[in-house]
């Protein structure tokens, strides 16, 4: 089996989309582990993780189009209204991640409340627009790339965009919750 074939398999998938969630919960519930490992760069070496799983989480979802639709995707076929959803989707949800990033920076963003950092507390935008904007932004993101590829995509597009949303709820009711 390739990487290709397990990135882009079920359970390959499943994971690779998980993996950075169960990264921060284990953070979210096990900080000082967590400082334990890597002292002061906790936060640097919890970002460069996520971003890391970032790539691996695009590079299955590719996988996964790919193996179930070889031919790829026709650009020139996707239809002006699927062009608009992608962009006003895509624009709001990078809005919201460039805000919380500017709002509270990196050590606020990769949980440096938890990891020592003082961060400051913002009611301003995005917090003023939803409630965890980060992961809102994400997952308009997620929509804004299957709303793109809707017309050609391969069948199971929406459960994955589903699973994938379902993993940042999981994840800000579990910031929320605890």
């Amino acid at each position: 089996m390739t990487i290709k074939e397990i990135l882009g398999s079920e359970w390959g998938i499943v994971a690779s989309l998980a993996s950075a969630h169960i990264l921060y919960a284990f953070i979210w519930f096990f900080p000082s582990a967590w400082m334990r490992m890597f002292k002061k760069k906790s936060v640097e070496v919890f970002e460069t993780i996520a971003w890391l799983l970032k790539v691996l989480q695009f590079s299955s979802v590719i996988c996964w189009f790919m193996l179930r639709k070889p031919s790829g995707l026709d650009l020139l076929a996707v239809s002006p209204f699927q062009w608009i959803a992608c962009l006003g989707l895509g624009v709001a949800g990078q809005s919201l991640n460039a805000g919380i990033f500017n709002a509270i920076g990196h050590a606020g963003v990769y949980y440096g409340f938890k990891l020592g950092h003082k961060i400051p507390w913002v009611n301003g935008f995005p917090f003023n627009v939803v409630s965890h904007p980060q992961y809102v932004g994400a997952v308009l993101s997620v929509w804004a790339g299957a709303a793109l590829v809707w017309s050609q995509a391969p069948q199971g597009l929406g459960l994955l965009a589903l699973y994938w949303t379902g993993l940042y709820v999981v994840t800000g009711c579990m910031e929320s919750c605890s």
